[in-house]
């Protein structure tokens, strides 16, 4: 697969849960934690922050004479091109405010949204494209206290609920800028009172309330369809469904029905079918084709390419040429579930071909081979194993946070906590354990990493110690010097230990190994810090003098680039890409990746780096985000003569206009490539720093910025291995 030339950002989401619906021809639009799905009878396609709408949880759709509307769960308002079928964002402005939107509470009128957010109602302009006002009070309820129930538009008038107390009011939309009573609370009268309301529906010009949260919809004939939250009982112009599939305990699992002129599409928070109503036959879509997960937290690189993914719920799975494969369940009835994050686990490990390694929370350790989907051996039963439970009363619940790969990939280490100091242990990969028992100083521990001793076959485990089990917890970083078990009878023998003092009051969440520069970098909750690993007379973990452009973020994870940049992911900051000034620790400089940028979540709960496609994997609760990006890919052997890799450019022809960028690939590290006209002219080059990652994009202008004359140009590479040459045509 050639390097990108340009940088590609891909979103992996389960589109749950449902928020919100609407009908669109033959299919239906609905508002998820991951974008805006569009279902029809011939396509499925979730759009996201990728396809330019700068996030993925979206919260209400709606439909005005204007067209039709997305709005985010903070209240940017996005809205749909007919014509071209894409989202395009029209406002941003109440994403400043920091205030939910509550879930499925926009109305559009004529070329007005009115949008119930947690603390106010809110008055949108669409043509506009402005806020025309807010309010924080209706009638004598303050909505900061009794946020809205629900909401209507009918001739005018607008109904909304709030507390016990059906209001309303009648609006001159045409002219609702000059209606300065819309702020006095005063100006709304009461329709009804004495009741939660949380439907409002029209049969004909009567109003329906209800208190649940459901669906009432009559057609011109008088057939109901009608869905409710604890309804026993769902109908469909008037006929009832009696499919299983659309009930749990007897009672409706839809929330919402979108009907259109064939089908009626029921929708549940975490379920999508869509009912043939000449046929009476439902199929379900609640399963993603493109997406096998329900979301993830911890993501690992796979030898050759591609990524290994563990979700909440104890399932893994793995990509194939950026397609899911079958998930593979660890062990029914049991996952991390919330204890994953609550303690930032880092337990997912693999090892070629098809190694991989897991532990669940309370219940034991998990070896597999073909990816998770063939069991080597579960220590979740093992009564002779060597390790320890949580405790003498729970000698059966083992809980660790972090487990690694063995340096000389024999198999895997790992720790288990226990009273009296947690234990060290090495799994091979025929899964064999052998333990050293309360090594620890701390009971419980964090991250594990291991490498090896340079002239030595020891080997050096570095794990973060933890007084609880929680990630908001004191310890320290305890090292121990490890003797190969391979030349000890596959026993697992301490040479030496001790601990590395630091003055943060928390624990590491995680930790990455920077082998070129011999440094151990962490973080905590809210600290970067580092160990000179190579200084024995400085045994102190640092943390570096300025970190230009990341302030008051919460970490949950790091990892190194081919380049030597620190990536971190963040809990509402999205991900930091942290560059180092030359060869000090102690200033970095960040980069923000954002939502806006195409990160599915700004809650980013690990990461990986995948150097041979030259991607960085980040994970979140509701999916995962892929970005690739050419100066990721490790191309450090693609100047020797061993490495086959002709140079290529693409495409060819460039055509100015309709190509962004020609891209040179395959030029190995340190290159340095030039491009020439016709005439033997310089136009344009490019120098070591500029092909990090073996390849180079140049998008058509001279060094000067002027557009280069169309004709054939020559591009000479050279690097470590010589010099060669191509051509290629530049066409206007």
């Amino acid at each position: 697969m050639p390097s990108f030339s340009a940088d590609v950002w891909r979103n992996y989401g389960s589109p749950y849960p449902v928020r919100s619906g609407l009908t669109y021809g033959e299919g239906v639009l609905l508002a998820t934690a991951s974008g805006i799905r569009f279902l029809s009878p011939d396509a499925d396609y979730l759009f996201s922050s990728v396809d330019g709408l700068e996030t993925s949880s979206f919260y209400a759709l709606t439909l005005s004479k204007a067209g039709i509307f997305a709005v985010s769960e903070y209240g940017l308002i996005a809205g749909w091109n007919i014509e071209k079928e894409y989202w395009n964002v029209i406002n941003r402005s109440y994403v400043s405010n920091g205030v939910r939107l509550i879930q499925d509470m926009v109305v559009g009128y004529k070329t007005f949204l009115v949008l119930a957010f947690e603390d106010r109602l809110a008055f949108f302009d669409i043509k506009k494209r402005r806020s025309i006002l807010t309010i924080n009070k209706v009638g004598k309820n303050s909505l900061l206290s009794t946020p809205v129930q629900a909401l209507s538009v009918h001739k005018d008038t607008l109904y909304v609920s709030v507390g016990t107390t059906l209001y309303k009011r009648y609006i001159d939309w045409d002219n609702i800028e000059q209606d300065i009573r819309l702020v006095d609370p005063e100006s709304w009268s009461v329709e009804r009172e004495g009741e939660i309301i949380r439907t409002i529906a029209w049969k004909g010009n009567a109003l329906k309330t209800f208190s649940v949260r459901g669906q009432w919809e009559w057609d011109d004939d008088g057939k109901l369809t009608t869905t409710a939250q604890d309804s026993s009982e769902i109908m469909v112009k008037g006929v009832p469904v009696t499919d299983k599939l659309f009930y749990q305990d007897g009672l409706s699992n839809v929330f919402w029905i979108g009907l259109t002129k064939s089908y009626a599409y029921l929708v549940g928070e975490y379920f999508v079918s869509r009912y043939d109503l000449k046929k009476k036959t439902a199929t379900d879509f609640s399963p993603i084709s493109n997406f096998t997960l329900n979301g993830t937290y911890e993501v690992r690189p796979k030898a050759g390419g591609g990524i290994i993914a563990a979700s909440l719920d104890g399932v893994i799975s793995h990509t194939v040429d950026h397609v899911w494969q079958y998930r593979a369940i660890v062990d029914e009835g049991h996952m991390n579930g919330s204890g994953s994050l609550s303690n930032r686990m880092k337990v997912l490990s693999f090892l070629p071909p098809d190694n991989v390694f897991y532990h669940i929370w309370g219940t034991g350790f998990f070896l597999f081979s073909e990816f998770g989907h063939k069991l080597i051996s579960s220590s979740a039963k093992d009564k002779n194993r060597c390790y320890h439970g949580y405790d003498r009363k729970h000698e059966d619940y083992i809980v660790t946070a972090g487990s690694t790969i063995a340096p000389d990939s024999s198999g895997f280490l790992t720790t288990a906590s226990t009273v009296g100091g947690f234990d060290l242990i090495y799994v091979t990969k025929d899964g064999e354990f052998s333990c050293a028992n309360h090594v620890g100083k701390t009971d419980f521990s964090g991250p594990i990493i291991a490498t090896p001793i340079e002239g030595s076959s020891d080997w050096l485990v570095m794990v973060a110690g933890r007084k609880v089990a929680s990630y908001e917890s004191e310890g320290a970083l305890e090292v121990f010097r490890i003797a190969d078990p391979s030349k000890r009878g596959g026993r697992l023998e301490i040479v030496s230990e001790k601990v590395i003092p630091s003055t943060f009051k928390d624990s590491p969440v995680d930790m990455a190994y920077d082998k070129k520069g011999g440094y151990l970098w962490m973080v905590t909750k809210d600290q970067i810090a580092y160990w000179d690993m190579g200084d024995a007379d400085k045994d102190t973990i640092k943390a570096p003098q300025v970190v230009k452009g990341v302030i008051g973020a919460e970490y949950t994870s790091l990892e190194f680039d081919v380049q030597g940049n620190l990536w971190i992911g963040t809990i509402g900051q999205g991900v930091y890409r942290l560059t180092r000034k030359g060869v000090t620790q102690d200033t970095l400089t960040a980069k923000q990746f954002t939502v806006k940028n195409g990160l599915l979540s700004n809650e980013v709960l690990d990461i990986a780096i995948d150097p041979v496609l030259g991607e960085a994997w980040f994970s979140h609760e509701t999916g995962i985000t892929m970005y690739g990006r050419s100066d990721l890919r490790d191309v450090s052997d693609e100047s020797t003569d061993s490495v086959k890799h002709d140079i290529i450019a693409y495409p060819n022809p460039f055509r100015l206009g309709e190509h962004r960028c020609i891209t040179i690939d395959n030029i190995g590290e340190n290159a340095v490539v030039s491009i020439y006209n016709r005439a033997g002219h310089l136009v344009r080059s490019f120098n070591e720093s500029e092909t990090k990652g073996g390849s180079v994009d140049w998008n058509g202008l001279s060094k000067r910025g002027n557009i280069a004359a169309p004709g054939v140009y020559w591009y000479v590479v050279k690097n470590s291995s010589g010099k060669k040459k191509g051509k290629f045509i530049l066409i206007h």
